[in-house]
Order: structure tokens, then sequence, then C-alpha cells
């Protein structure tokens, strides 16, 4: 799981069926201080928050699996949670 901030949102011309009804979210992981840390994520994120929101991200393909519903779904980040400030 990492720390992350949303800063955008992805849009397809076309996804995988599992993606469908999901809006993708770029998440860039922090680190403990804010300072951004590696490349942004595409997430989906089923707890709410937008632009700005400081999210818990997982790349477990588990977790992707079952929010989407799909055994394969090409989708890999997960909001798992929303941080508090």
């Amino acid at each position: 799981m990492q720390l992350a901030r949303i800063i955008g949102n992805a849009v397809t011309s076309h996804s995988h069926k599992s993606l469908e009804g999901w809006a993708l979210f770029l998440c860039q992981p922090i680190d403990e201080n804010g300072n951004e840390i590696g490349d942004p994520v595409v997430a989906i994120n089923p707890f709410g928050g937008g632009m700005g929101s400081l999210v818990v991200v997982s790349a477990d393909g588990k977790a992707a699996r079952k929010y989407t519903g799909d055994k394969k779904t090409p989708l890999r980040h997960v909001v798992v949670a929303l941080a508090d400030d």
C-alpha cells in the first residue's frame, strides 16, 4: 500500500469491460512528508474523494479483481482508503 494524492482523471476511448462504470484517477505516490515519489498510477476509487484527496492505494491485483468482479481485469491499482491530512 502507498500513500498518494489524486492529481487528475484518466479518460479512455476503449477500455476492458471490467472497467465499465468506474472512474479512473491519476494518483501520485508521496512519502510521509508529502514529497512526490515515483510515477503516477491509474486507480479506481470506490470510496469517493476527488482532485487533491489524500488516499491509500493498493497495488494488489486481488483487490482490483474484488472490486471489478472480474478475475481477468487488467486493473492493478485501487484506492483502499481516504486519508486525513
